[in-house]
């Protein structure tokens, strides 16, 4: 962490949390062991009880800001306001970095490239911890069918300047659930990612995305028209690529409720 020198912190990690002092508590124990220095570690707790969430910084150099409950993505918005780091990384309450050399990698390369965004791979678990995958995410491809596929680097493997979400507006909280996807979406517009070696995260399956996900469908598909189609695109295609995540995603919900009742 920071020495407190007025050198600008190369990175601020934002984790938001609310009711959920287990997960956060596991989320800060994953981020001790990092290399932090010259990282600034910011919390936005919308918490009910803020006393388990500080206990759990103990020790540890932080900004605390509580504030009501208003949303993630609210949340999120007044953090990236907040931040001092030239990047931001949003590992929030249950999100795990994968191991203690995470933030030490990611620094060297981010050093060496200096790209707009970078993104590496996350590990996606079940609640009981079993590995479920980790999904490799090719972006010339991506960018190839209008990221119509439904994949896209989640937030717990993403890096980005801090002014360059801030010059796009930050997360839109008019998507309710995507907002993380909308904003990357823009960033992808102003340059394209560079990707990470190491596997950054690992967080569990069942967020809310995942379990409401047709409307997640939805406000991708509104996220899509909304930032891709100023800069000329082809609509039917994107509907079609649209229909075909739809059964993709109903396929994967049908086979992986069947394996969660097991």
């Amino acid at each position: 962490m920071s020495d407190g020198a007025s050198a600008t912190p190369w990175l601020t990690v934002v984790t938001v949390v609310k009711d959920a002092p287990d997960d956060f508590a596991a989320t800060v124990a994953s981020l001790r062991v990092q290399d932090l220095e010259a990282v600034e570690f910011l919390v936005v707790d919308s918490s009910s009880e803020a006393e388990p969430v500080r206990d759990a910084l103990a020790d540890l150099e932080h900004q605390y800001i509580w504030t009501p409950p208003r949303g993630i993505y609210p949340a999120m918005n007044l953090a990236l306001q907040m931040a001092s780091g030239d990047y931001v990384y949003f590992a929030n309450a249950g999100d795990l970095l994968h191991d203690r050399f995470v933030l030490g990698q990611v620094h060297a390369q981010l050093a060496d490239r200096d790209p707009v965004w970078a993104f590496g791979e996350v590990e996606v678990v079940q609640r009981d911890g079993r590995r479920v995958v980790t999904p490799r995410w090719d972006y010339a491809r991506e960018k190839a069918s209008l990221f119509s596929r439904g994949r896209f680097a989640p937030h717990q493997g993403t890096f980005a300047r801090r002014t360059a979400l801030l010059a796009q507006g930050g997360f839109d909280p008019s998507y309710t659930i995507v907002a993380d996807y909308a904003a990357f979406l823009k960033l992808s517009q102003v340059a394209d990612p560079v990707h990470l070696e190491p596997v950054i995260a690992t967080f569990v399956e069942g967020g809310v995305s995942t379990v409401r996900w047709q409307e997640s469908l939805r406000q991708f598909h509104r996220a899509r028209k909304s930032i891709l189609a100023p800069t000329g695109w082809d609509a039917a295609r994107e509907l079609g690529g649209t229909a075909r995540q739809a059964v993709a995603m109903g396929l994967y919900r049908g086979i992986w409720s069947k394996v969660a009742r097991r």
